[in-house]
């Protein structure tokens, strides 16, 4: 059994698991592109531009490339904002990682050889959010340039690396239900259900963070350029580049980490049973290559096991202790961890479908100083939210939720994947965002915008849409007694720069209710 350990509790910067992944991907980088086991070959599964892959100067004008039969087999097949998400990504890790490995052993390393991943959430580890060591080392123990170090990390376009707590924050562990509908209410730990989806519309919780979040804020973009122009991104911030930077696998491997924290953290959480999920979308099958260069078809139920697959991670432990969402209100009501563990929604079967509080009344443009809409409510539906937060002796025992509230950005459309914008509900009059932290919704990442903005994607250039709990926001509003029944005030404040050529739009703000 080989065993996936944290990146950050290995010796610096040259622990063998990272000198021998360093060789490893030096290897893959000399194979040429029509072998599926070469390191452009294995990007190329992720997502594929072949112009944008030129101007990057990893594919030569006029290259050879697979076979159309083999391309549409193996590459550009990412499952990104649906429920394929964790299982696709799982098996796309689990040939990655034999494939490295077969190398590995081949320039004589460690037969045991296992991907690390990335801890960026661990608030034991003052280093855990920053980029590894060995990835910023020009040069390997022996002098040789080293394949881990990638100039098209632009981070906040300095080439700093800023990841703050909030954007790598774990309430997507809190989420009981795996999948769910997508419509104004959650959309599950996993992402909502869908068919095969490579150009996905509203993320799961924990594709939108800290998954997105980490992607964009390594890429970043250069500081300067034509935002229309897609090479000037880092590498991570766009689909179609993404596993061509070698921190792209130690991330993913962290995601799939989460999911078995999720899993292990409470009895409550499973995944799905259903069928769809379980044997993948019917009109498209999952598959990937084998280390000989073959190749396999392979489903949800497939990867179900990681043992099977041959690994296990050295900590699985919850980094929540058993934490459950209303912490408003755990802290007014003097809640245990203990008794706020016996919290337990209705089952997902017989969940009510969400229900739309209120909307802006207009389209809004995202420039950079930010932007405040007003949502009105329906006071009818309001009222509803109102009476499910009233203090109650059955909540108070542990006997249920309040409503959940829930905030949409709904078709986000620009070209700037790299952008960050943080929301806030209800600021106080000439506050600084960033001195309220309660306020604070979430941290919305565009990554995938510049392609679901197209007019040719698969959803017609609808862009994507996000979806934030803001429960407890709301609940401490009722508790002080500035819950405004008709209306909330929404803040947009970009994290990062945006230019007047980046055209970032959200066509609606929204809230919507989820009743038990």
């Amino acid at each position: 059994m080989h065993t996936r350990r944290n990146v950050w509790r290995l010796s610096q910067p040259w622990d063998d698991i990272l000198l021998w992944y360093a060789k490893g991907v030096r290897e893959l980088q000399t194979r040429p592109i029509t072998d599926p086991t070469s390191w452009t070959s294995l990007a190329a599964i992720h997502g594929f531009d072949q112009d944008l892959w030129t101007a990057l100067g990893y594919l030569k004008p006029n290259s050879p490339l697979p076979s159309d039969a083999n391309q549409a087999r193996f590459w550009k097949q990412c499952q990104h904002q649906t429920w394929h998400f964790l299982p696709w990504h799982r098996g796309y890790l689990s040939s990655f990682e034999a494939i490295m490995r077969a190398a590995i052993v081949k320039l004589g390393g460690p037969d045991d050889w296992a991907l690390p991943y990335w801890n960026y959430s661990d608030s034991q580890d003052p280093n855990a959010r920053k980029l590894p060591t060995a990835f910023g080392q020009a040069r390997l123990p022996d002098g040789k340039a080293n394949p881990l170090l990638v100039t098209r990390r632009y981070g906040d376009g300095t080439g700093r690396i800023a990841i703050t707590p909030a954007d790598v924050a774990l309430n997507a562990l809190r989420e009981t239900e795996f999948s769910a509908n997508g419509d104004g209410g959650t959309t599950g730990f996993g992402g909502p259900q869908t068919a095969f989806q490579h150009d996905g519309f509203n993320n799961g919780e924990i594709e939108s963070l800290p998954h997105n979040n980490i992607h964009v804020l390594v890429g970043g973009r250069q500081p300067d350029g034509d935002p229309q122009d897609a090479s000037i991104y880092g590498l991570m911030s766009i689909p179609d580049t993404a596993a061509l930077d070698p921190i792209f696998w130690l991330h993913h491997a962290n995601i799939d980490r989460l999911w078995e924290v999720w899993l292990s953290r409470d009895s409550a959480n499973r995944n799905p049973s259903d069928e769809q999920w379980l044997s993948g979308p019917a009109d498209h099958a999952f598959a990937m290559p084998n280390p000989d260069g073959t190749g396999r078809n392979f489903t949800a139920a497939d990867v179900l096991d990681t043992t099977k697959l041959g690994y296990i991670y050295d900590d699985t432990s919850d980094p929540l202790e058993g934490a459950v969402r209303v912490a408003t209100r755990m802290t007014r009501f003097g809640l245990s961890p203990a008794d706020a563990a016996n919290v337990r929604e209705i089952p997902v079967a017989q969940r009510k479908p969400a229900e739309l509080v209120g909307a802006n009344d207009r389209s809004i443009q995202i420039g950079s100083e930010g932007i405040q809409t007003l949502v009105k409510f329906d006071q009818g539906v309001s009222r509803k939210i109102v009476d499910s937060l009233r203090a109650s002796p059955s909540f108070a025992a542990g006997g249920g939720e309040p409503d959940r509230v829930f905030l949409n950005l709904e078709n986000i459309r620009g070209v700037n994947d790299a952008a960050v914008l943080d929301v806030y509900v209800n600021l106080p009059k000439g506050a600084r965002p960033e001195d309220n932290p309660h306020h604070l919704a979430g941290a919305v990442s565009l990554f995938g915008v510049r392609k679901a903005t197209r007019p040719d994607s698969a959803h017609g250039g609808n862009g994507i849409s996000q979806t934030m709990e803001i429960t407890d926001i709301v609940d401490r509003l009722h508790l002080d007694n500035a819950l405004d029944l008709d209306h909330l005030d929404v803040h947009i404040v970009p994290r990062t720069e945006i230019r007047p050529g980046d055209d970032i739009s959200v066509q609606r703000v929204s809230v919507y209710r989820q009743g038990q």
